[in-house]
């Protein structure tokens, strides 16, 4: 029968931040780009995925450092599912796991989109992205929600550069891990161009809104390390893409995670 997962509408993006294990970024690369991403995208449930990496410009001061490296994001339209093949998969054939990871502090949650918005839909976008992470008070919610939609969001996105934005919230459920996160709201801004983040560095807004958590608010920027690649192009893929994938298999070899340890207890 035919796949139709792809008309599917979002219903949430899937934030990953990773690390390599220091001097094996290339073969954590190759493995995320060629294998990771492709298992994934094979399990029901999934839409799309891209993968970034840390910008040399940012749009905000980290003398102390970020802590992560690496960005992916996944389109789910089923979380619960996605999160469940994961789960069940995980350091098995269907899904190996290179030791070139860094284990220690991955971070892996579900966001479900309460306003999107595309300046030029229909267009793939290959630029980078800028990504805030937002702590509010559980009583503060519902306020905070209120500003960003009404006044926030509209703001951001007619500025120049700027090519979408979504505004996320963390929620309980179709989590791949038993935990919360700290920031309970993000928003991912796709730019076109880096001058944008000069506006998000200009700009108080976030800064200025006394619903925030403010020493927790983070605001990243990321450069793309692979276009956008869709489920129906992996389930349906091309003769380079395999000979890529099964080229990478034969280099990770048998360098694999096979104990699940305390960090991979539920994912």
């Amino acid at each position: 029968h035919a796949r139709c997962e792809g008309l599917n509408m979002i219903e949430a993006v899937l934030v990953v931040l990773t690390n390599a294990v220091a001097g094996r970024e290339e073969d954590f690369d190759d493995w995320y780009t060629h294998i990771h991403m492709r298992d994934a995208l094979r399990f029901r449930g999934s839409i799309a995925a891209q993968r970034f990496k840390w910008a040399e410009r940012q749009a905000q001061d980290y003398p102390s450092g970020y802590g992560w490296d690496y960005m992916a994001l996944y389109d789910v339209f089923d979380p619960a599912r996605f999160s469940r093949e994961h789960m069940e998969n995980a350091l098995t054939p269907r899904m190996m796991v290179t030791d070139a990871i860094r284990m220690d502090g991955l971070n892996d949650y579900h966001y479900f989109p309460l306003q999107f918005r595309d300046n030029a839909p229909g267009m793939r976008h290959t630029g980078g992205v800028i990504m805030e992470q937002i702590k509010v008070a559980h009583g503060d919610e519902n306020a905070f929600i209120d500003w960003y939609n009404a006044h926030y969001f509209s703001a951001a996105l007619v500025r120049p550069g700027v090519r979408k934005g979504a505004f996320m919230k963390f929620l309980p459920q179709g989590q791949l891990v038993d935990m919360v996160p700290v920031h309970n709201f993000v928003a991912t801004w796709h730019i076109d161009d880096s001058a944008a983040i000069d506006m998000w560095r200009q700009d108080q807004a976030l800064e200025n809104c006394a619903l925030i958590d403010q020493p927790s608010l983070s605001v990243t920027c990321w450069e793309p390390v692979t276009p956008k690649i869709t489920e129906d192009e992996i389930i349906h893929t091309s003769a380079a893409g395999l000979a890529e994938e099964e080229r990478a298999r034969a280099h990770m070899g048998d360098r694999v995670m096979t104990d699940r340890g305390d960090e991979l207890k539920t994912v």
